[in-house]
C-alpha cells in the first residue's frame, strides 16, 4: 500500500478519536444513552429501562441509568484509545513508505481537518460556512500540490545530490 492510503486512515482515525472524547465530555452522552436504552428495550421486547429518565438526570434516576450512562463513557473512552493507537499504527507505517515526513504529515493533517469537521456536521449538527468551505478547498489544494509528484522529484534530486 501506498503512504496515501494509511495517511489518510491515520487522519480518519485522528478525527474519530476527536468525535468520541467529545462524545465522553459532552453533554450529548445523554443522547446516545436514551438512543441504546430505546434500542435495548426494542430488542429485549420488555422495559427494564425507563429511557425517560435518562433526559431527567435528577435525584431520582434510577441506578441502571446512571450505570448505562458510565457504560457509555467507558466504551467511548476505551474508542479514544483504540482509535489513537490506530492512528500512531498507520501514520508510523506511512511514514515509513514514504521519502518524505512533510507529505506524510500534511496529508494526515489535511484528512484529519476534514474529517472532523464532516463528523462534527453529520453527529453534532455543527455549521459549516461558506468560508470554512473556502478555506477546506485550500487546503485540499495545498496538500495536493505538497504530495505531487513533480515537487516530490525535485526534493528527492537535491536529497540526492547533498548526499554525493
Amino acid at each position: 500500500m501506498s503512504f496515501i492510503l494509511y495517511s489518510i486512515l491515520s487522519g480518519t482515525f485522528a478525527a474519530l478519536a476527536s468525535v468520541f472524547a467529545k462524545l465522553f465530555t459532552d453533554t450529548r452522552t445523554v443522547l446516545i444513552t436514551r438512543y441504546f436504552c430505546d434500542l435495548l428495550n426494542h430488542f429485549q421486547n420488555f422495559q427494564f429501562l425507563n429511557c425517560k429518565e435518562i433526559e431527567r438526570n435528577d435525584d431520582n434516576t434510577s441506578e441502571n441509568i446512571i450505570y448505562l450512562i458510565g457504560i457509555i463513557r467507558i466504551i467511548c473512552f476505551l474508542l479514544i484509545s483504540m482509535c489513537n493507537a490506530l492512528m500512531w499504527t498507520f501514520f508510523t507505517k506511512a511514514l515509513n513508505k514514504s521519502s518524505s515526513s512533510i507529505r506524510v504529515t500534511v496529508l494526515n493533517s489535511a484528512t484529519n481537518f476534514c474529517m472532523t469537521a464532516i463528523m462534527g456536521n453529520i453527529i453534532f449538527n455543527e455549521t459549516l460556512s461558506l468560508q470554512w468551505w473556502f478555506g477546506a478547498n485550500l487546503i485540499i489544494l495545498g496538500t495536493f500540490l505538497v504530495i505531487s509528484k513533480k515537487g516530490s522529484n525535485k526534493d528527492d534530486q537535491k536529497l540526492k545530490e547533498k548526499v554525493q
